[in-house]
């Protein structure tokens, strides 16, 4: 009884040490996870869109619903795939990200017309919404979207006369795109802080050998993982290095930076030493430390 109501010892370095690494592990583990969490959501997201861009037929008939004058029954396709990796067949031998497939319509305007204005309106008179223009007066372009489609008219200098018009049609994000990626970050995030809390703890009960081998192999991880996974910081526009928009208009992607030089097999290899860890948390011990 007295012995229980006398003050215990501080604790000693080393089990200060273990508990700093392990909120460390939980926190590096958080980022890592929650990165991959959101590339992992966008792209289940994605899986609902068809893997192809509109064929010819939709994008000429989406034409006249666009464009105000006429225009060349010619489609150009710029990428056949929704999303391809234009320099690279296998984005596993790595490439610098990916880019969104258009279908190109190409088409006129009488002069003296205000171009911009003359889209709008055809756009809106065919039921296509969240129509706007960005640019300035003399390089504007005009987006909207309706049943799934992108359409952006890209509306050149003034210097043509009469003024060409490109029609750019691809698939929208699809509806539960932002919702799916936020879902996978949240969830990314949690398991990788419960992953790392509970390896962190668990290694604890084993020698110095082993748990020398444990931080060696989450290093391991973190080189492997990290990456794609700073490859893939999402921003405004898609994927810090995997943005669809460097070429005009185009939807969102936050899975790109598992796509960009390298990086992809090299997260494919992370579940090599993550294996590792578990195997080594659940392995048979010899004698446990005190």
């Amino acid at each position: 009884m007295t012995a229980a109501l006398l003050p215990r010892p501080a604790p000693g370095p080393r089990v200060a040490v273990l508990g700093r690494r392990a909120i460390a592990v939980a926190v590096i583990a958080a980022v890592l996870g929650g990165l991959s969490g959101l590339a992992l959501g966008s792209w289940l997201a994605w899986r609902a869109v068809p893997s192809k861009t509109p064929g010819e037929a939709t994008a000429i008939s989406l034409a006249r619903t666009v464009l105000p004058g006429p225009f060349e029954e010619r489609v150009e396709y710029y990428g056949r795939s929704t999303f391809w990796n234009p320099y690279s067949k296998n984005t596993l031998f790595g490439g610098t990200g990916v880019r969104a497939g258009r279908a190109g319509v190409t088409g006129t305007v009488p002069p003296d017309t205000d171009v911009a204005a003359a889209v709008q309106q055809q756009m809106r008179a065919h039921g296509w919404h969240d129509v706007s223009v960005t640019g300035s007066a003399a390089t504007a372009e005009v987006t909207g979207t309706r049943d799934g489609h992108l359409a952006a008219v890209q509306i050149p200098s003034g210097a043509y006369d009469p003024p060409g018009l490109r029609l750019e049609l691809m698939w929208a994000e699809p509806p539960g795109h932002v919702r799916d990626t936020v879902i996978g970050g949240l969830a990314g995030a949690l398991s990788g802080a419960l992953l790392g809390l509970f390896t962190a703890k668990r290694i604890r009960r084993y020698g110095p050998r082993r748990q020398r081998a444990y931080s060696w192999l989450c290093v391991a991880t973190l080189l492997l993982l990290a990456p794609a996974g700073l490859g893939n910081i999402p921003t405004s526009t898609g994927s810090l290095l995997a943005n669809t928009h460097r070429n005009g208009t185009g939807p969102s992607v936050y899975w790109g930076g598992f796509v960009i030089w390298g990086a992809e097999p090299l997260a494919l290899l992370s579940v090599i030493p993550i294996l590792a860890i578990l195997a080594l948390c659940f392995w048979p011990r010899g004698q446990a430390v005190r």
